[in-house]
């Protein structure tokens, strides 16, 4: 078995709403938002309404479809990582198979976790409400528009999850008929096809339509290394050979022993959109977006490097080396598969009652099916007993805003918005581990439901001609409740109830200096971030390590502020931008150790309890060397990533946070000549740690977290105006490094694309 079919088959038609909406009160006054001459981007994340890239209220990265073009960009993380203050490894990019359970490293501005940072596409959440993540495998990369990554706490613009930045991911809109065809082959590292196709359309009634659909299939990499347990008792089986002294990530002697073969991975994304314009004024939308994403596992790829005194391979059983006694079984060498069915629906009404005032109504609705299995100790290649998970989890989100003029130099932006997250997790023992399906008894139920009913406002105030202030604070009322039932270990949990009101103000102030092409800038903000529903609910138990929840866990908070610099010398082409920020976090969720249990060897329980400061400085500089060559770089210095205080764990006390480099430097040659284009791109990570005590502390080894620099390149050719085909190369120069797993050595990407 590689990979299943998908379990939602079916996908239905996106339908449009008609609703009565009138004409302008002011009609002669307003414009067509079409008719527009837009000299900049247009962002919305820093304010909920458009502004100018240049304008906007603190920190916007921002990168759109033809740059996202030029790269070899087939998981979102690809692009995501050139931003300043932006880390991301492991299933966030393409090196790796995109999975929920293959845990995502990511970071901004040396805050890391993936529930810290809020996801959207177009006006839906994308974080999951069990683990507060998202598999980047889900988003349709042909279809992006634009993406905008806003820095800092969000919560006061889009409430919990905003807490280290938001980043928001917006489609293409049909603009008249196309088709895109594309296919790519990747081989070397490893080997696997990615296709896409989209038709869009627009009618002379109206309406417009967007369908597509992007397929993955990858061979994988062996990215789970093999390594020996210390024996628990027994004797040594005579003669065996081949195993690798070696060190973990921190310190202790171990034995690698092999690896778990290749882990093959299935993807696909659809999309139905409609668009319809009742006339200048009223617009909706609505449609569906599904997506199929498997890990799966090829045993035949796996791989014992021990040898019995036979000559043939040893997977099961004691062996004796330097002295000390270690154990091993085929678990040591197996991939588990993993599953997950994404089906997200939305509708969207726009209407102008004036060109200044516009209401926004929204409702999405996403339905979520996951799973995994885990091989067990008695597990043989061809299949024994084992466990799987079963975590579905379903998100509403309901939003009304309204923009409006408030006197004559007011811009107010109110409105409301309610979100729901719900859990129904199961834990099973199975009789065969490649059958899920086979499973008996329920070791674990968990139910749980997250809540969060909100109001917020923004006045945009223009003070002088020259000095504009937001002025913005949203209240969130956030409730959850659920129990937990670990049949198991006889450990049952009753209903448990909790709620808070969390206030989250922002202030930001732009000022056009009296130099020619400068802007100045400073901003300040709360931002709260909810435990997830896994944090609170479900014990984790897993080999011979436990980890409690807590159902006592309240928000983390953060409190952070910036001041930057953008510089423009037009007759230079140069553009230069610097920003200092500090990030102040409190309630900060960790893990306690507590002593061993029963078969347990580590055992922990999540607690609030820390503080922590983050503090760096951002630069960027843009460059046009002549017409058609330019030059980017930048580079985040974040000297100061740290627990500030740990009552309850002092040995966190003053050690660097999680995931967080102290130095990014990314640099680059983009190139459009003639029928020519390409890019050359340099990137550079420092090493991090792993665990919040620092423990991790080699790091060129599995599970550490090594510094690294990595050299992408791609090549386009369009020797007409519909085709057009590449090369790329991912790699450059073979480097092997660790990010908890090995990444993948060079890789070759070609692909064709027609555009009609």
């Amino acid at each position: 078995m590689v990979v299943h079919k998908p379990t939602l088959k079916k996908l239905t038609l996106a339908i449009s709403l008609t609703l009565p909406f009138g004409v302008y009160a002011d009609e002669q006054t307003t414009e067509k938002k079409s008719d527009a001459t837009e000299l900049s981007p247009m962002v919305v994340s820093a304010t909920l309404s458009e502004v100018e890239l240049e304008k906007a209220p603190g920190t916007v990265h921002y990168v759109d479809d033809k740059k996202i073009e030029m790269r070899d960009v087939r998981r979102v993380g690809d692009v995501l990582r050139e931003m300043p203050g932006v880390y991301m490894a492991i299933g966030a990019t393409s090196a790796l198979p995109a999975s929920a359970n293959r845990a995502v490293r990511q970071s901004i501005r040396g805050i890391s976790g993936g529930s810290r940072t809020l996801v959207m596409m177009d006006d839906q959440k994308m974080n999951d409400p069990i683990f507060g993540t998202l598999n980047w495998g889900t988003i349709f990369p042909e279809d992006i528009d634009h993406v905008e990554v806003v820095p800092g706490s969000g919560s006061a613009l889009y409430g919990g999850n905003a807490f280290a930045g938001t980043m928001r991911i917006f489609t293409k809109k049909p603009t008249k008929r196309e088709v895109l065809l594309k296919g790519s082959y990747l081989f070397d590292a490893a080997e696997g096809t990615s296709d896409s196709a989209i038709y869009r359309d627009v009618f002379d009634n109206g309406l417009s339509i967007s369908m597509g659909h992007h397929h993955e299939l990858n061979d994988g990499i062996k990215d789970i290394l093999g390594y020996a347990t210390a024996a628990r008792g027994g004797v040594a089986t005579p003669g065996v050979t081949g195993a690798i002294p070696d060190v973990t990530a921190r310190g202790a002697p171990t034995m690698f022993v092999g690896d778990h073969g290749r882990a093959p991975w299935e993807s696909h994304v659809s999309h139905l959109k409609a668009f319809y314009d009742f006339n200048d004024y009223t617009r909706v939308s609505a449609g569906l977006h599904y997506a199929f994403s498997e890990v799966g596992y090829n045993s035949s790829t796996s791989n014992s490097f021990l040898r019995n005194a036979n000559g043939s391979p040893f997977t099961n059983g004691n062996f004796s080396q330097n002295g000390s006694l270690w154990n091993v079984a085929p678990s040591t060498f197996l991939n588990s598969p993993s599953h997950e069915d994404d089906l997200r629906s939305f509708v969207k009404l726009e209407h102008n009652f004036t060109k200044d005032t516009v209401l926004t109504l929204n409702f999405n609705h996403t339905l979520r099916d996951y799973w995994f299995t885990t091989v067990g100790p008695a597990s043989t290649f061809t299949g024994g007993p084992g466990t799987s998970t079963q975590a579905p989890s379903s998100m509403i989100n309901g939003k009304a805003q309204l923009v409006f003029p408030l006197m004559k130099d007011h811009i107010m932006t109110a409105g409301f918005e309610i979100d729901q997250g719900e859990m129904n997790r199961k834990d099973f023992n199975v009789s065969n581990w490649v059958d899920w399906t086979s499973r008996s008894f329920l070791n674990l139920k968990a139910d749980a439901v997250t809540s969060t009913k909100s109001i917020f406002g923004q006045d945009e105030m223009h003070l002088t001609d020259k000095l504009t202030a937001y002025l913005g604070t949203r209240i969130d009322f956030w409730d959850v409740s659920g129990t937990s039932n670990d049949y198991a270990n006889n450990v049952f949990n009753p209903k448990r109830e909790q709620s808070t009101v969390e206030v989250n103000p922002k202030l930001a102030l732009v000022y056009d200096a009296p130099w020619q092409g400068a802007i100045l800038r400073a901003s300040a903000g709360k931002s709260f971030r909810p435990p997830t529903l896994s944090d609170l609910y479900v014990d984790g138990r897993r080999g011979m390590v436990l980890s409690y929840a807590n159902q006592s866990l309240t928000p983390e908070s953060n409190l952070s502020w910036e001041v930057g610099i953008e510089q423009k010398f037009v007759d230079t082409g140069s553009h230069v931008k610097a920003t200092f920020f500090e990030n102040n976090l409190t309630d900060m969720i960790t893990t306690q150790a507590l002593p061993a249990q029963g078969i347990y060897t580590s055992v922990s329980k999540r607690i609030n309890t820390a503080s922590a400061i983050t503090r760096g400085v951002e630069l960027s500089f843009d460059q046009k060397i002549t017409d058609w060559l330019s030059y980017y770089n930048n580079y985040t210095w974040t000297p100061t990533a740290k627990t500030i205080e740990n009552k309850y764990i002092p040995i966190q006390n003053g050690k660097r946070l999680t995931n967080a480099p102290e130095h990014l430097f990314t640099a680059g040659l983009e190139a459009n000549w003639e029928k020519w284009s390409g890019t050359f791109i340099g990137r550079y990570v420092s090493e991090s740690f792993d665990t919040a005590e620092n423990l991790d502390y080699v790091h060129d080894v599995y599970g550490g977290f090594q510094s690294f620099w990595l050299f992408d390149t791609k090549l386009r050719y369009s020797p007409i105006k519909s085709t057009s085909v590449s090369f790329a190369v991912n790699n450059l120069l073979n480097q092997e490094y660790f990010q908890f797993a090995p990444n993948p050595g060079r890789n070759f990407i070609a692909e064709v694309s027609f555009k009609f």
